[in-house]
C-alpha cells in the first residue's frame, strides 16, 4: 500500500488555506485539477479531460 503526504497538511489542517480541515482535492488544494479522485465530486472537468486524453494515448499505442 502506498501513500502521499502533502507538504501544507499538519496535523489534519491545511496551512495554505488559512488553516481549514484539510480535504484533498478541494477548491484552493494544490492536488485539485492535476488528479482524478475516487470521490466524484472533487474532479474537475481538466482532471477528467486530461485522463481520458491519456487512456486515449495508451489504447493508440498498443494498437499500433
Amino acid at each position: 500500500m502506498s501513500g502521499w503526504g502533502c507538504p501544507h497538511e499538519s496535523k489534519g489542517r491545511c496551512g495554505r488555506l488559512n488553516d481549514i480541515p484539510c480535504e484533498p482535492g478541494m477548491k484552493g488544494c494544490v492536488l485539485a485539477g492535476r488528479f482524478v479522485f475516487s470521490d466524484p465530486s472533487k474532479n474537475t472537468p481538466r482532471a477528467l479531460r486530461e485522463k481520458a486524453d491519456d487512456s486515449l494515448q495508451e489504447r493508440l499505442k498498443e494498437k499500433g
